[in-house]
Formats: structure tokens, C-alpha cells, sequence
């Protein structure tokens, strides 16, 4: 459900998108191939043991979604990995962390 709302929200900004799809909840690349963002949701707020397998499940797939941009012949110059949670148990390094409604404004701006 939480996956609908974001897909949704890329393809009101103009993004191509591909939802459930390669093990990837959301991968969204901007028309241009400037920018694609890799998102990994959950509906609950973390544990800090919930974040580890959730950011290691993120760096998991990133390798399925670089094989379906590939299928896809789309090669953005930037993938951005980011988790979307309730809550956090902690900032994970390298990887943008927002909550649902934060996140959805932030694409929608």
C-alpha cells in the first residue's frame, strides 16, 4: 500500500516508473536519465536491528535494479538509495531516510 502511494506520486511528477518489480518496492528514473531513485518501503517504524536487514535488503537490490534498467535500456547518471519508515532507529550512512508523508512531499515539490 505504502509502495501505491509513492509510485504514485513519482508518476504525478513525471517519472518512469516500476513498482514491485526485480525484488525493487519502487524504482523511479526522471525522464531526463538525470536522477533515479531506488526505494525501499516499510510500513512500521524500525528497530534498530529491522534497519540493518532493511538497509542490507536496499544494497541487496540495488544490483536487481541496475539489471532492470539495463532490460529497460534506461542508464541514469545518479541512483539515489532511500528507505521510507515510520521512524528510525538510526541515520544509515549513504542512504536517504524519510518518512511516508515527508517523502511524498518531497517528490511532490
Amino acid at each position: 500500500m505504502l509502495e501505491d502511494a509513492v509510485s504514485e506520486a513519482f508518476r504525478k511528477g513525471g517519472f518512469i516508473v516500476f513498482t514491485r518489480q526485480n525484488h525493487c518496492d519502487v524504482l523511479a528514473v526522471k525522464p531526463d536519465m538525470s536522477l533515479a531513485y531506488l526505494v525501499e518501503c516499510k510500513d512500521y517504524a524500525l528497530s534498530k536491528k529491522q534497519q540493518v536487514l532493511a538497509v542490507r535488503e536496499l544494497n541487496r537490490n540495488y544490483t536487481h535494479a541496475l539489471e532492470l534498467l539495463i532490460k529497460q535500456h534506461l542508464c541514469p547518471q545518479k541512483i539515489l538509495k532511500v528507505l521510507v519508515a515510520r521512524g528510525f532507529a538510526y541515520q544509515s550512512r549513504g542512504i536517504l531516510q524519510y518518512t511516508p508523508k515527508t517523502f511524498i512531499e518531497h517528490i511532490s515539490s
